[in-house]
């Protein structure tokens, strides 16, 4: 067994997580991923006005607590690490946001190359060369030089895919399931990602705005585990409502 094998669960989550947004609250329950394993997670219940995609993909993410719970990533809890030490793990860490987060003023080819020079793990040489090939790899290299106003969603996605893999993390958190409905995953984009999880060496989850059986099917075709999870309407607050 390799030292990747004998490590313990890549995320954690001990006794489950709730978060809250408007009037909903969700609940995950306890469970652990281990290296190798791709998580998609699907909300049950009511069908909210609150899309909870964004808030759970930012808790597996790190970057934003849970109103209960305990969130491990590597057997660390996330919520406790100094700020020193978030920096290194996010440095082993994938973050796809939907179609947003680029940077409006940075190129495509700057965005995709962000975590190489933030992390500095590769040398000037080692940098250039990745990032040409990221960029031909996810059909971005016509637009490297462009922004990412001046492309369309699908091409932002992909920008987004290919900067939280380039430093070939071992978690990996995606918002939403970006283009799959365009081509049913058989695009440029899912199809790095089908040869990313074949590697066996990362883990990751896919947070789901509400429930999608095609892609929930599709998913477990390709080897990955649907986890739903529980969607309640919060009770108001005492005094909130009208007499």
């Amino acid at each position: 067994m390799s030292g990747a094998e004998e490590r313990g669960p890549v995320l954690r989550l001990t006794d489950g997580i709730l978060f809250e947004a408007g009037p909903y609250s969700w609940r995950v329950e306890p469970l652990r991923i281990r290296l190798g394993e791709w998580v998609a997670f699907v909300p049950r219940g009511p069908d909210p006005v609150v899309d909870p995609a964004g808030p759970l993909a930012r808790i597996l993410a790190s970057l934003m607590r849970p109103s209960r719970g305990t969130v491990e990533i590597d057997e660390k809890d996330v919520y406790r690490l100094a700020y020193r030490d978030v920096q290194r793990l996010r440095a082993d860490l994938g973050f796809v946001q939907g179609y947003g987060g680029l940077l409006s003023n940075r190129t495509i080819r700057d965005i995709v190359a962000l975590p190489l020079s933030v992390h500095g793990k590769l040398s000037m040489a080692e940098e250039t060369r990745r990032v040409v090939d990221f960029l031909e790899v996810f059909a971005l290299d016509q637009v490297g030089d462009l922004k990412p106003h001046d492309v369309d969603g699908a091409t932002r996605w992909r920008a987004c895919l290919a900067r939280s893999l380039i430093l070939s993390p071992r978690w990996v958190v995606m918002e939403g399931i970006g283009d799959w409905e365009m081509d049913r995953g058989r695009g440029v984009a899912w199809g790095r990602f089908r040869e990313y999880r074949a590697r066996k060496s990362s883990s990751g989850a896919i947070c789901l705005s509400r429930k999608n059986p095609e892609f929930e099917a599709w998913f477990q075709s390709e080897g990955g585990i649907v986890v739903e999870y529980l969607t309640r309407a919060r009770a108001p607050e005492p005094g909130s409502e009208k007499a």
